[in-house]
């Protein structure tokens, strides 16, 4: 009966909807003479745009995380990433499924994003996530 009611236009059952989530800081991913910047997003972590990533991957990153290879091949395909100064740059703000998918593109190697990925701090996203979960 409660699902059906908003069909009908009635909204007073419903749970509010949550407080404006908090502004997920911008973390910063560094390696390889790389720097990328990024933050947690619904939708996943985003990469931020001028971002940037190494440009040789390790090789054993096609062997053994195949999946975030073949991610990192197609960014680079269709433009996402493109070559500039010697290094790859992201051209646009661009969505990952996970901070340690992120973190792989940009660094060309196997990474846990959640301590990839550190605030101006220095605290890692997995601190940051935890911090806030005790909340």
């Amino acid at each position: 009966m409660l699902g059906m009611l908003p069909v009908l236009g009635v909204h007073a059952f419903e749970s509010a909807p949550a407080v404006a989530a908090k502004a997920s800081p911008v973390l910063s991913c560094k390696g390889k003479g790389v720097l990328a910047s990024g933050y947690e997003a619904s939708q996943g972590f985003v990469v931020k745009a001028g971002s940037q990533a190494v440009t040789e991957s390790v090789p054993s990153m096609q062997q053994h995380v195949r999946g975030m290879y073949d991610v990192r091949q197609e960014l680079i395909a269709n433009g996402v990433l493109t070559m500039a100064d010697g290094l790859y740059r992201f051209t646009q703000d661009y969505s990952f499924s996970s901070p340690s998918t992120a973190a792989a593109v940009v660094l060309g190697r196997s990474a846990n994003g959640r301590i990839e990925w550190k605030d101006a701090q220095g605290r890692t996203l997995k601190e940051l996530q935890e911090a806030e979960a005790g909340e």
